[in-house]
Order: C-alpha cells, then sequence, then structure tokens
C-alpha cells in the first residue's frame, strides 16, 4: 500500500473544527474544504451527503474562522432534520432565493463573487490583474473583517489595511523579511484605497453589507493621500561610513566595508567568493545572480558577476587579498543590517540629519553611495550597471548617479 501523506499542524486544527460533532468530517478536494457527512445506518439519523464549501484548502486564519464559523451554525439545523446540508450552507452563505433577503454573504464570499465579476462581467480584467490590482488588498482587508474586532465602516478598514504590517511570504533568502506598509507607498496607498472602494461598494450594492462601508469622497480623498514622489535616496560621505566602520564590531563593520566599496546588495554577502579572473588575477565574484519577474511572469535570474572597488578615501582595507580570512556575521541581510545600525546613536543622528533634508537613509545608502561615487571615476555608465548587477534603465530610473557635493566639486575642478 502507499503512504499517507503526513498531514500537517494547520490540517489538523481545520479537521478539529468538527470535533464532537459525529459523522462530520473535512477534507481537501481539489484545494478546496469539503465537508462529508456520514452515519450509522440504524438510529434516527440525518441523510449522509457531502459538500465543496468555497474556502481554499490552505494554512490560514481566515480559512479556519470561516470554516469554523460556517460548520457551527449548521450543524444544529442538520442534526435536527430541518434542513438539507445544502439549504443550510446557501442559508448562511445567503445564495439561497428563500433567504436572500434576510442573510448577509460572508466577507469571503463576497470577495470570490467580487473576483467573479471583474474577471467575467465588469470590464473583464484578467486574473493576474486582479490579484496585483484587488487581491492582496482585499486579503489583507480579509483580516479585518472578521475575528474578534472587525472594522465596521468603510473608513476604518482602510486605515487598518493601509497601516497594516506586512512581511516577505515569497520562498527565499527574504522570506519573512518586514515590508513597508502601503501606508508609506504612494502609488501602493492610491490603489489600495481605489481597490477598498470599489470592493465596498460593490458589496453594499450587491450583498446587503450595510452603508456604512461606503467611503466617502471627502474620507476617500484624505485616506489615498497625495500623489507623492519616491524620496530621494540618501549619498554618504566618505567620513561619515568611516565612522560608521569605527563604532560597529568587527563582522558588520565588515559587512559595511564590501557594501560601500563594492556596491553589492546586503544578501548578496553570502555569495561572494574569491576567484581567478581572465587576467589571472584575484578578484571577488557574486556567484548567485538576483531572481526576478519577466512581463511575462517567469522567473530568471541575473547573471554571476564580478566585483569592482571603489575606494572610501582612498582605502579598500584588502578586502580582495584577505577574503578568505575575514570574519563575517552568520546571516546578512538588509533587515539584519538594519537592526544592527539603529543601535547606533551615530546611526539614529545621521537618520535625523538626512530626514531633515528629505533624504532617505536606510542600509541600502551604501549601495547608493556605492553608485555617486563610481560616476565620479567611470564615465560609462552601462559598465557601473553591470558591476551593480542590472541594466542601465534600471540604473537610471532607481539609483543616484550624482550629488551636489560632487556636482560642486567638478565644477570647481574644471574651472
Amino acid at each position: 500500500m502507499p503512504r499517507l501523506k503526513k498531514k500537517q499542524s494547520w490540517e489538523i486544527k481545520l479537521q478539529s473544527t468538527t470535533t464532537g460533532m459525529r459523522g462530520w468530517s473535512l477534507s481537501d478536494h481539489n484545494g478546496k474544504v469539503r465537508l462529508r457527512l456520514q452515519f450509522p445506518k440504524e438510529g434516527d439519523w440525518p441523510a449522509n451527503g457531502q459538500a465543496n464549501l468555497p474556502y481554499a484548502w490552505e494554512p490560514s486564519a481566515e480559512t479556519f474562522t470561516s470554516v469554523q464559523g460556517l460548520v457551527t451554525r449548521i450543524h444544529a439545523p442538520v442534526m435536527s432534520g430541518k434542513k438539507t446540508l445544502k439549504a443550510a450552507i446557501d442559508d448562511v452563505l445567503a445564495v439561497s432565493d428563500n433567504k436572500a433577503d434576510e442573510v448577509v454573504r460572508q466577507w469571503p464570499a463576497i470577495v470570490a463573487a467580487f473576483k467573479k465579476y471583474k474577471l467575467e462581467q465588469g470590464n473583464r480584467i484578467a486574473e493576474t490583474t486582479f490579484e496585483s490590482s484587488y487581491g492582496r488588498y482585499l486579503n489583507v482587508a480579509l483580516v479585518h473583517l472578521q475575528g474578534r474586532k472587525p472594522a465596521q465602516t468603510g473608513k476604518d478598514l482602510t486605515r487598518r489595511v493601509l497601516a497594516h504590517q506586512r512581511v516577505n511570504q515569497k520562498p527565499g533568502i527574504k522570506q519573512g523579511e518586514a515590508l513597508q506598509p502601503w501606508i508609506e507607498m504612494p502609488k501602493s496607498r492610491l490603489e489600495c484605497c481605489l481597490a477598498l472602494k470599489k470592493f465596498l461598494e460593490y458589496a453594499v450594492a450587491e450583498h446587503r453589507q450595510p452603508q456604512t462601508f461606503l467611503i466617502a469622497d471627502k474620507d476617500y480623498l484624505e485616506l489615498r493621500g497625495a500623489d507623492g514622489k519616491g524620496r530621494k535616496k540618501a549619498v554618504l560621505s566618505d567620513e561619515q561610513v568611516l565612522e560608521l566602520i569605527k563604532l560597529l564590531p568587527e563582522p558588520w563593520a565588515n559587512v559595511v566595508k564590501i557594501s560601500r566599496v563594492f556596491g553589492v546588495r546586503p544578501w548578496e554577502i553570502e555569495f561572494i567568493a574569491l576567484a581567478t579572473n581572465d587576467d589571472g588575477e584575484p578578484q571577488l565574484r557574486v556567484t548567485k545572480g538576483k531572481t526576478y519577474n519577466t512581463r511575462g511572469g517567469v522567473k530568471e535570474e541575473n547573471e554571476p558577476r564580478w566585483l569592482e572597488a571603489v575606494a572610501i578615501d582612498g582605502n579598500t582595507f584588502g578586502l580582495v587579498e584577505g577574503w578568505n580570512q575575514l570574519t563575517l556575521p552568520p546571516t546578512v541581510s538588509g533587515k539584519t543590517l538594519g537592526n544592527i545600525l539603529r543601535r547606533l546613536p551615530y546611526w539614529q543622528q545621521l537618520v535625523t540629519e538626512y530626514e531633515a533634508r528629505g533624504e532617505w537613509l536606510r542600509p541600502y545608502s551604501f549601495r547608493d553611495t556605492f553608485s555617486v561615487r563610481a560616476h565620479g571615476i567611470v564615465k560609462d555608465d552601462t559598465l557601473i550597471a553591470a558591476a551593480m548587477g542590472h541594466t542601465v534603465e534600471v540604473h537610471h530610473r532607481s539609483y543616484r548617479t550624482s550629488e551636489w557635493r560632487s556636482v560642486r566639486k567638478a565644477f570647481a575642478e574644471a574651472s
């Protein structure tokens, strides 16, 4: 006999919602939750039956809460024989004709109906478009529409979704890393507010949700905020970088040296190796390229690249020669580096100073600083982009290439 797949803890928890309900069980059926009723042949039992519930078989709090609520509400009417399994489910989900005016649909069911409307009626958008423009915001909205203290108005819901603390859920080195809330991202903030406004209008008009979920124009303008420009990225002076190196413990000081001298992404440090280049000389090389999605949704990875140094006040700290003896932290990422830097009063002081002039200082600023300094010594921006591991288009769109200090210096030297 083939070995049965071991159940995961979340599956056991989900199936426990029918504990104490004799003859009731839950299982996975093509990615959906299936409810099955099977009773003894003897005795006064309801008819056996089964039905697929409109919830995905997945480890989410929303699924557990929705399934638990549905099963709890239909158990008594089914066991008493007052309703069939299907009729009881329809009543709770408000899809039965004879109950349509009495019962309000559950929020997950309204989201599913809204998605179907957008894909098949409305402006008939593609599913990928729905997920990027609506789905990600509605998934968070469901968290705040259910539970002990659900949002009671559209304005309150939108505020909660905008401020919701998100984490990176994609598999890989950055999984679990904190992401910016949408309220701090002008374009995403605008898109989120628009998505929720349209969804809530649909919920009120088509599924009898209270009028309090409609967002007034005045509130909508306040919630979405101004169409802001991206924050200007900070560029550190050599003196500031050297001071940070002096204040940090050796492993993290080495991380700052590498980040600034070679302009690498923090996570790339774990994939740097010493190798021999085509000229027979030792050189550092990033062995893993950045993974990205193409417009067609296909994952691709940048090519490995050789690292080029841009000295800090004329010093590269012998990083190439002493690479194999260098002490580094066990794990390096933007998050771990940021946690270390934020403990330094000097870093906190720099953050305040840069904010005062409208600039954004973050661990990635070492890479932005590399970009500006490289443009001071290399005239071909294509070569700089190659050294940093991206295209020249991405380079000009996402990185600073100059600062007023270097502009003033260049003009002074020229004159």
